[in-house]
This record gives structure tokens, sequence and C-alpha cells, in this order.
């Protein structure tokens, strides 16, 4: 018995210890806290069973504390009486210092409830989004996330893709128009002076009052605060404008992937498209199974992934040449 209370006691100490070095969330109100407090007791008393009643006190607080750490708390009004606000998207990749609207620090794997209105100033980030699809957020942006379809693009620029997975549309909303995407990667940039859309893949509709445009991949829509209707003009879907984006390209695994499956994947976040120098060499390499982690943006994955095969490449507009070393 007394091996056993050393062992318990030890454990709190280094969870204690452990929480210690934690960064402050803001706080839910007093009764979703306790209602949370007493879910996760629950739980860890049919894991652990009666060991837990001795520390309950102190082993839940823990816990609890745990639990709401992990999510981005808005508050706004009185609490909901059903329970804690659903979540409608998780950080997914942080550069810099992104913070909410309050002021708190945002950091990878964070949730994020209805209502956070996100800061990214130097930094930027991207989010993925419960309703599926990657919303990514640049420089010196001001994002409002009304719900798990639709944010409010105060200013700066966000991109978002569908990934061909999602099942319901996604809309960004401005004070110069409304966005709304049909199965699609698209930019958003908006200053004191105009709102620019540039699709990279699938179609887009921009909505001003009772007007409505809509664009293709390769092509852009500026609309301006003088209101002079909207220009329509052709964009490059790669390069200089998409950078900040592709480095917040989510996590590919190549364990166990083809060297084919992984130059998809480098297509759909670069815009660019991936040839093979020869047909010999495509043969070899495309379904090479891969091994290794390699977490880092597109490019960079690239020189790395192919220089484990052996392989290099070269740019030629928006195409990349693969060939041997």
């Amino acid at each position: 018995m007394s091996n056993e209370r050393d062992s318990e006691a030890e454990r709190e100490r280094v969870l204690r210890q452990l929480f210690t070095h934690t960064e402050p969330r803001p706080q839910p109100p007093p009764g979703d806290t306790e209602e949370v407090r007493r879910a996760v007791l629950a739980e860890w008393e049919a894991v652990t069973g009666s060991r837990i009643r001795r520390n309950r006190a102190g082993l839940g607080a823990i816990a609890a504390a745990a639990l709401v750490a992990a999510v981005v708390y808005v508050g706004g009004g009185d609490p909901d009486p059903s329970g804690p606000a659903p979540l409608i998207a998780s950080v997914e990749r942080v550069q810099g210092v992104v913070t909410t609207e309050n002021g708190v620090r945002v950091s990878a794997g964070s949730g994020i409830v209805a209502g956070v209105q996100l800061r990214s100033g130097d930094g930027q980030m991207s989010l993925r989004l419960a309703n599926g699809g990657s919303l990514r957020i640049g420089p010196q942006s001001r994002v409002s996330l009304a719900s798990g379809d639709e944010a409010e693009l105060l200013a700066g620029a966000v991109y978002f893709d569908s990934e061909q997975r999602r099942p319901s549309e996604f809309v960004v909303t401005t004070e110069l128009g409304r966005i709304r995407d049909v199965g699609t990667q698209f930019l958003v940039r908006l200053d004191d002076e105009q709102l620019a859309v540039g699709v990279r893949e699938g179609r887009v509709t921009l909505t001003r009052g009772a007007e409505a445009d809509t664009a293709g991949a390769g092509e852009g829509l500026v609309a301006s605060q003088a209101g002079n209707g909207v220009r329509r003009e052709p964009i490059e879907t790669f390069g200089r404008d998409w950078e900040w984006a592709e480095g917040l390209a989510p996590p590919f695994d190549i364990t166990g992937r083809t060297l084919g499956e992984f130059l998809a994947w480098f297509e759909a976040q670069t815009g660019r498209i991936v040839v093979f120098a020869d047909a010999a060499t495509e043969r070899e390499f495309r379904n090479a199974v891969q091994r290794g982690s390699v977490d880092s943006p597109p490019f960079q994955k690239l020189a790395t992934v192919l220089e484990i095969n052996d392989l290099t490449y070269s740019l030629e507009g928006d195409r990349v040449v693969i060939r041997r070393r």
C-alpha cells in the first residue's frame, strides 16, 4: 500500500510540474469548467478504478486544465447552458507569433471555436477545418471565424484549399464582397483600397450586392473601394504571390507512399506541374515506395526526397523537371 501511495504521489508531482510550464489560456465560464472537470474525473475513474478517489480533487483539476488548455475559448456573452461551444477548427501550423483579439497567443494543436478573431502580425498560420479543408492566414491579417464554413477577412490575406474532399462550400466575407468556393484553391487579399481574389484551381463566385462574378483557374477578380465594378484578369497559379501559403502546407508523411503520390501532393501545394526528363526515369521511380520522415515546406521537401532517390530537379516556368543526378 505504501508503494502504491508513493507511486501516485510521484505521478501527481510530475503532472503538476509539467503544467507549471504551460502557457495560460482564457478560461471558460465557471459552470463549463466544472462540467469539464466532472467529465474528465468520470473517465479517469472508469480507467483507473478506486485509486483515483484518494487524489480526486488534485488530479481532476489537473486533467481538466489539460483539456481546457487545448482550446482557444472565446466567451462573448452568457455561456451556452447546453455545454461548451463545439470546435470548428484546429491549428495545424504557426510560424512566428499569432494571437487572438484579446492577445492570447495561439499555438499548434489549439482548438478554435466560432467567434475567435485571429491576428497574425508578422506571423502566419494554417487551420485544419472541422468540416474539411485547409485555411491559411497570411502575415498582417485579421480573420474572424464565424463558423466551420465561413471566415470574415478584415485585413490581410487568406488562402483556402478544399482539398477536393470537403462536403460543403466555404465562404470568405469581406467589406467589399463575399467569395464562395466551388471545390477550389483560392487566395483572397484585402487592403484599404481593394479586394483581390486569385483562383488556382476550381471556381469561385464573388458577390457584391446584386452583382455576381465567377472566376476559374488562372483568373483573378479585383474590386475597389471606389465601386467601379469588378475587373477580371489572368494570373499565374504559382510563384511569389502564393509562396507564403505554400510555406503553411499540411504535413505529408512519405513513409510507405510512392514518389508519384508525393509529387501529386507537391503539385497541389505549389500550383506547378511535375514531369520527368525521360520515360525511363519515370518508369523506375514514379512507383518507388519511400521511407523516412521529412516535414518542411514543399520545395525543401522535394529537394530532400529527390536526393534520397539520387534525383534532382530544375524549374522551367511552371514546370518542375526531374532527372537523374
